[in-house]
């Protein structure tokens, strides 16, 4: 039979179209005959990868029943096949939740095979899906894991795959020094391998890069490397997007002519910007994709109406008219496409633009019509770029009508925002800087204590060399003892002088590490002191707490901010107590939520149960807590928990502003767990319960809806 499928997977291969459908007929008709098991769950998952585009639905049956098949008869092998599948078929289908569970199910089937390169495809694609969700971190973790079985299995090309992929995501999060290193060293494999494609992906990616970094003409240079490629290969959508990137970058051009009051300069890069976005348009026209027509006519939007305000700086009102005329056209063009899209974030972007283009014309009123428009399109969608933007907008457009009390609000809600996004940041970058400013104090004392000493050495040696020259005679004598007490009295003088500043730098140097120790395990600590870097590590088994305060918006409202602070701190030093004493890891702190982890960096046996206790001990002291504020008459919070057993993957990413941290779908999975906990309890996911069960007495509360995760079985520990 097996045969039969291969004869007519390759007709389909020679013949698109009626050799697919041969092939799909057949398969189905070989499932009416009575069949080996194993024969029978290859040919359901063959017969529903082939339904994988046409009839999902079709698909997802035909691989149930190939899954129950395989556990019913113990095929291990097919029951990886059918579920590495199944997450194939909902990732095309944009189900990611479904199809992320679907890999997890995989994954540990294919390590119990032996299969390492099944193992590191599926960490490869689960990488990309939370890549396209935005997880930039949950999608680094996977892209290092698959990288780590590519390397030891010494796959070059995958390889230079999952190099590429990272250097993606560093480039998104911002790290653009890891995404540059991890570039080069994808280049280097395929300019060896002179794989044109790929090198012209890599230049291309550099342009980004060099680009958001502001160094614009060296951002053209590259694109042009890129666009070269792609010219000889006829690779058109690549153009396309070459194309694109070669406009946006020129107009960035004409820009900074702009602001260098350069009218003349900045009108030639705008209007060559127009001729690169003409070509990309040309492209996506060709081949009727709407999406990538929006986008080009929104970037034409944007170039005509920085080309308006450049022919306005040169004293061209009507030109700079006409200009902006063009680019509310090609707007308005862009925002109808993305309404019929139900792009709603392209449909933001689009009336950012129009208000912006009416502002600069001086029809302020419509300018601020738009900017509401957006404004509250971006709250309904709880998009915060652009809410922040709307505040900052307003108050520009405001100001420009008189109104000034509205311009002031608007501002302060715009600063508000500001310092919420980057407060955070803030923190973290203090506590790296108190660390490395420690780690340089101690530098600095110990280069002087070895000045001293070597100044120390120079006067001894000094005096050696006047005892020699008045060796003769008693008055020799006389200064030799004189200077042999002089040099007794130096080097007291210097030993003392060097003990104590041997206890200062010890002291400064126990308050480095320790400050250390508060950011990091002792163990990453070390690695990161000795080396320069602490990597990151695959841990197959931890038990992650996750708690958060209920109602915590509206208790806070009750309390001055010192007041809460105080509180938060209270609690929070509670449990760092607790967490101690059962060994377990603080990570960190995100408002009210508080995540510590069991099993690493150091792993051990009763990670679970651990945990479950302490979270237990967290509770009881979060009671006793509630009853004191409250026979005090002041507000008080009651804790949530959720806990979850899984793998994780923890370090250091990046060379700046480093923070010890855990990643993987482990951690998504107890805050879940959290999330749908209650005031006063313990919920458990069903892999924690059955690691306690025999020492944790708790009660089933059936399979609850997760968000982004579908029904998860759930445990309340008793009280």
């Amino acid at each position: 039979m097996r045969s039969l499928v291969i004869l007519f997977f390759l007709l389909a291969q020679l013949t698109p179209g009626v050799g697919q459908n041969l092939f799909l007929d057949s398969l189905l008709l070989e499932l009416d005959k009575p069949l080996h098991d194993t024969t029978r769950v290859l040919t359901l998952a063959d017969a529903a990868w082939e339904l994988k585009f046409d009839d999902p639905d079709k698909a997802r049956h035909l691989l149930q029943d190939a899954i129950c098949l395989t556990q019913k008869i113990g095929y291990l092998r097919g029951e990886a096949t059918a579920f590495n599948y199944f997450g194939v078929l909902e990732t095309i289908h944009d189900r990611y939740a479904d199809a992320i569970r679907y890999y997890t199910y995989a994954l540990p089937l294919r390590e119990a095979l032996g299969d390492r390169k099944g193992m590191a495809s599926i960490y490869n694609n689960l990488g990309n899906i939370y890549e396209n969700q935005g997880e930039g971190l949950d999608a680094l973790a996977n892209f290092q894991l698959s990288l780590k079985i590519m390397e030891q299995l010494g796959d070059s090309s995958r390889i230079a795959r999952a190099t590429y992929s990272m250097a993606v995501i560093h480039e998104s999060l911002g790290n653009y020094p890891e995404a540059l290193n991890h570039l080069y060293d994808f280049l280097g494999y395929v300019e060896s391998q002179d794989d044109k494609e790929e090198i012209a992906a890599g230049y291309n990616l550099i342009g980004n890069i060099k680009s958001e970094i502001e160094l614009t003409e060296e951002a053209m240079t590259w694109y042009h490397k890129a666009r070269i490629i792609r010219e000889q290969l006829d690779d058109i959508w690549s153009l396309a997007i070459t194309y694109q990137n070669l406009g946006i970058t020129e107009d960035n051009l004409g820009e900074q002519f702009q602001d260098k009051d350069q009218g003349d300069s900045a009108i030639v890069h705008h209007l060559l910007a127009l001729e690169w976005l003409d070509k990309a348009y040309a492209i996506y026209t060709q081949n009727d994709d709407p999406s990538g027509r929006a986008d080009i006519l929104n970037n034409r939007g944007v170039v005509e109406k920085n080309l308006g305000s450049s022919y306005l700086l040169n004293g061209d009102r009507k030109a700079a008219e006409q200009a902006w005329i063009q680019a509310l056209e090609h707007l308005a063009a862009s925002r109808a496409i993305r309404e019929e899209l139900g792009d709603q974030v392209g449909v933001i972007e689009t009336l950012n633009g129009l208000g912006d283009v009416a502002r600069r014309q001086g029809r302020y009123r419509d300018a601020l019509n738009y900017t509401n428009a957006y404004f509250d399109l971006a709250t309904a969608i709880n998009n915060s770029k652009y809410i922040r933007n709307g505040w900052k907008d307003r108050a520009r457009v405001y100001k420009a009508l008189g109104r000034w009390k509205e311009a002031f609000h608007s501002h302060e809600q715009y600063e508000e925002l500001r310092w919420e996004e980057f407060n955070d940041k803030r923190v973290k970058d203090y506590e790296r800087r108190e660390v490395l400013y420690g780690d340089l104090k101690k530098q600095i004392k110990l280069e002087k204590q070895e000045q001293e000493l070597a100044l120390q050495d120079a006067r001894l040696s000094e005096a050696r060399t006047r005892q020699r020259a008045l060796m003769g005679g008693g008055l020799a004598l006389a200064l030799l003892a004189l200077l042999l007490y002089n040099r007794y009295r130096i080097k007291n003088k210097a030993n003392k002088d060097l003990a104590e500043k041997n206890v200062i730098i010890d002291a400064e140097r126990k308050k480095s590490d320790d400050l250390l120790l508060n950011i990091l395990p002792a163990t990453t600590a070390r690695e990161l002191k000795e080396t320069g870097r602490a990597r990151a590590r695959h841990y197959d088994s931890v038990t992650v707490l996750f708690t958060d305060f209920s109602g915590f918006t509206a208790t806070a409202a009750k309390l001055a901010p010192a007041d809460l602070v105080e509180e938060l701190d209270t609690c929070f030093r509670a449990f760092d107590a607790i967490t101690a004493r059962h060994g377990i890891e603080k990570i960190k702190t995100i408002g009210d939520a508080y995540l510590c982890v069991a099993g690493l960096p150091e792993e051990r046996e009763h990670h679970a149960l651990d945990v479950v206790r302490a979270a237990m001990e967290m509770q009881e002291w979060m009671e006793a807590r509630v009853i004191e504020l409250e026979g005090q008459g002041r507000p008080f919070f009651r804790m949530r928990a959720g806990i979850h057993t899984g793998p994780v993957v923890a370090g250091v990413v990046g060379d700046r502003k480093f923070a010890y941290d855990i990643w993987g779908d482990t951690v998504n999975t107890a805050a879940r767990m959290e999330s749908n906990s209650e005031p006063g309890r313990i919920n458990l996911s069903a892999v924690t319960w059955a690691l306690v069960r025999e020492e944790i007495p708790c009660t089933p509360r059936g399979a609850i809806e997760a968000k982004g995760k579908g029904k998860l079985e759930m445990y309340f520990v008793e009280k």
